[in-house]
């Protein structure tokens, strides 16, 4: 008995840290109206040249969320809000060659030390603080409380598998958080 206690309970927690490193998200388009409307009156409000503007529901392990996702001055954004319509971040689809130096350093150097091979697949900047500094951001681009980290997208090649993974790096260029990305499977035939 107790030995069945202890592997279920060993399960359990093993399961617990392992889906903690494994996203897997899901993406629905929805409709404005859909919705909540701060979310939808905050987007307006700070993004006045936008042209076309998708809004997609979001669920991702636990978390739930909306996220508006257009162009604006050749930009790429998504900005995410939380189920309630609260702000939570906007991330910029950037090149990696417009990140600083030593963050490319730094990023490079952990691919390096962590895999044979990479390949990177998308890079966002993202950043996040407080609604009015993040308004303040947008217009002026200078804000001194806007917290920046580095999201990576990239395969990561081992000595006996190939991944696709998330990083999240701080401004500095740091590993904060690694975890691999599950792509759900798609009834779409590619040719």
């Amino acid at each position: 008995m107790v030995k069945t206690s202890f592997v279920f309970w060993f399960m359990y927690t093993f399961s617990i840290v392992v889906n903690a490193q494994v996203k897997i998200e899901k993406e629905s388009k929805v409709m404005r109206s859909d919705v909540p409307s701060n979310a939808v009156g905050w987007v307006e409000e700070v993004f006045d040249e936008r042209k076309i503007m998708n809004w997609y529901f979001e669920t991702s392990g636990e978390s739930q969320s909306y996220e508006a996702k257009f162009y604006q001055k050749r930009k790429k954004y998504s900005v995410e809000f939380s189920k309630d319509g609260t702000l939570e971040d906007i991330e910029v689809i950037v090149h990696w060659r417009r990140l600083p130096k030593k963050v490319k350093q730094k990023i490079s150097n952990y691919f390096s030390e962590h895999f044979l091979k990479t390949k990177i697949r998308k890079i966002q900047i993202q950043y996040s603080g407080r609604d009015e500094n993040l308004k303040n951001w947008i217009v002026s681009k200078k804000s001194n409380e806007i917290i920046i980290k580095y999201e990576v997208e990239f395969y990561g090649k081992s000595s006996s598998t190939k991944k696709l993974w998330e990083g999240l790096f701080d401004e500095e260029g740091e590993l904060l958080m690694k975890r691999e990305i599950i792509l759900e499977p798609s009834n779409n035939l590619f040719f």
